[in-house]
């Protein structure tokens, strides 16, 4: 666990590489992925017979895993603007195909029985916002209709609320997108922004007018810039509600994240995030913060140390 945590901290581990602002992201059009993932490309773990990357549990099961399979393909489809290799669009149609197919009857990829983890609902506001980032693009190249398909009933189990098997809090604030569906609060800032992208792509594909996404993320963008205060610590970003503190691969990742949301939404929360991103800028500056964090972060692992099954 201990090794875990120190790859984390140093942006060494594979699932904790640094991820700015995408290269080939453009606010208003489907280019690059809004963060840049083409570092999740780099997989050197075990691989199954059809090329895709199996992850170890700690008990040794190898699983694959949708979170993984996502981003590598945001991933690959980058890598694939940036180089026009063909390599890389082969991966990424081999993993979108793979999300399609896996796909449940519900609209989505279940992950927390997989890890063994007890929530309210099966499912993951974070990883249906990246599938559907990624089915969009995999739509874009092929046209074929089975891809839209995908990504309505995505959308549709992300948006259904957390007490009916969803991953949407619906509160008076707006529409919260949960990472980790819990009975109770326990909002992950990073895993919002994943799922709130997916919407806008969503938007921006235009492919699925039944669904109301323009209302939708100006909810889910109101309840966001009401919360942000809620992830400052006053020398550092929380991790989620629950007053975690933010690693500093995370509140690196949180500053990326709101660098986007003002380039993408400066009319609906770009003065609020662009607030909260200088803020936590001047935080990362300061030598005393960041020792501090990092003491409390450990502290705070030690006291009630998180179930790591991934490795």
């Amino acid at each position: 666990m201990l090794k875990n945590w120190l790859l984390m901290i140093a942006g060494r581990s594979y699932y904790h590489q640094e991820q700015p602002p995408g290269r080939l992201f453009r606010p208003g059009d489907i280019l690059g992925y809004y963060n840049d993932l083409t570092a999740k490309t780099k997989w050197r773990g075990p691989v199954s017979e059809g090329g895709l990357p199996l992850n170890r549990m700690q008990d040794g099961r190898l699983v694959i895993f949708p979170t993984t399979i996502a981003q590598k393909a945001l991933g690959h489809y980058d890598m694939w603007l940036l180089g026009r290799d063909r390599r890389d669009l082969e991966e990424f149609m081999l993993l979108a195909r793979w999300l399609r197919e896996h796909q449940d009857s519900q609209g989505g990829w279940p992950v927390w029985s997989t890890l063994g983890f007890t929530c309210s609902s099966n499912y993951s506001a974070m990883v249906q916002g990246e599938a559907i980032s990624v089915v969009v693009r995999a739509h874009r190249l092929d046209g074929d209709p089975s891809w839209v398909e995908a990504a309505e009933a995505a959308a549709r189990l992300m948006l259904r609320p957390v007490e009916k098997g969803g991953t949407a809090r619906y509160m008076p604030e707006g529409i919260v997108l949960e990472e980790f569906p819990s009975e109770s609060l326990k909002t992950v800032l990073n895993g919002w922004f994943f799922a709130l992208y997916g919407l806008y792509d969503l938007r921006l594909s235009k492919t699925v007018p039944a669904l109301d996404i323009e209302r939708t993320l100006g909810e889910t963008l109101r309840a966001l810039g009401a919360f942000l205060p809620r992830f400052d610590a006053g020398y550092w970003s929380y991790y989620d509600t629950c007053r975690n503190l933010a690693s500093p691969f995370y509140h690196r990742l949180h500053i990326a994240q709101l660098c986007v949301l003002e380039m993408t939404f400066p009319d609906i929360i770009g003065p609020v995030a662009g607030l909260y991103r200088r803020r936590f800028e001047h935080q990362w500056s300061s030598g005393i913060n960041k020792l501090k964090a990092v003491v409390k972060k450990g502290l705070q692992e030690l006291w009630n140390p998180p179930e790591v099954l991934l490795r």
